[in-house]
């Protein structure tokens, strides 16, 4: 029903985590939809056909995806419907590296999409996008790497870039308090820092990495209760676990297990 392809493109490291196709195979007539789960990352995504995705959050109506844009990080899970035969490609940056790259707030696109038109240094990624996918990723990873090759980061990303690192190699369970201490910085400073470039605080993320740990664990060890994988994956216990995917899903993990998430569950895992 859906299928993706990923490329990880080396030579952009460690700004770029990978490029991925997407082709919903839905029968005709069928939308394909999914609750999307909110993971940390801030992603470019291209419409192949225009008019072709939609998406919603709770209590809103369904309104149809730009043909090119931002996305940004997610606080609460949303509603995507693709239609039969859509393709879509993205690229998916790590948590903090996309408002570098194209100079802007990433609170900008904190639960909002921007249209790729507004930022023209970024619009200009549509000249790559072809309906083969080797082409495309070969194209947007050499327009990229001329970008990437003229940065000059400022003292503030790289605080945040060591402690997004920091995050991502503890899964999330990470105290605040020891990456303000190695930042050698002020708490409110690596705040600051941490919104102008990832979107959200780095309380935020170590929940949304914990989160996201936790759903691909589960889902890698199928057979086992979800009492034994909340404590596996270092949770101290199921009442903190049930908090968070309330908090980013609306539901409890339960609930969220009995559903089908192809998308979110390919991507947990990257």
């Amino acid at each position: 029903m859906i299928a993706v392809q990923t490329y990880v493109p080396e030579k952009l490291h460690p700004f770029v985590k990978s490029f991925w196709r997407l082709e919903v195979n839905a029968a005709p007539g069928q939308p394909y939809e999914e609750d999307i789960i909110p993971d940390g990352h801030h992603e470019i995504i291209f419409h192949l056909q225009a008019r072709s995705g939609s998406r919603k959050t709770e209590h809103q109506y369904w309104a149809p995806e730009p043909e090119a844009f931002f996305a940004g990080q997610t606080l609460r899970s949303y509603s995507l419907q693709l239609s039969p035969g859509a393709v879509l490609y993205g690229i998916r940056f790590y948590p903090h590296t996309l408002a570098l790259l194209f100079d802007f707030p990433a609170t900008t696109i904190t639960d909002h999409l921007l249209p790729l038109a507004d930022i023209p240094a970024a619009d200009r990624l549509r000249s790559c996008i072809t309906e083969h996918a080797p082409s495309t990723f070969s194209r947007l990873e050499n327009m990229l790497y001329a970008r990437i090759a003229a940065l000059q980061p400022p003292d503030s990303f790289r605080y945040v870039h060591a402690s997004v690192a920091a995050i991502l190699q503890q899964k999330g369970h990470v105290k605040v308090d020891a990456l303000v201490r190695a930042a050698g910085i002020s708490g409110r400073h690596l705040d600051n820092s941490f919104k102008k470039f990832a979107g959200i605080t780095p309380k935020t993320l170590c929940n949304i990495v914990k989160l996201n740990h936790f759903i691909h664990h589960k889902k890698q060890h199928a057979f086992k209760s979800l009492t034994a994988c909340t404590y596996e994956a270092e949770f101290y216990d199921q009442s903190h676990l049930i908090k968070l995917f309330r908090a980013f899903t609306g539901k409890s993990p339960g609930t969220f297990f009995s559903d089908a998430h192809y998308i979110s569950g390919h991507f947990t895992a990257m």
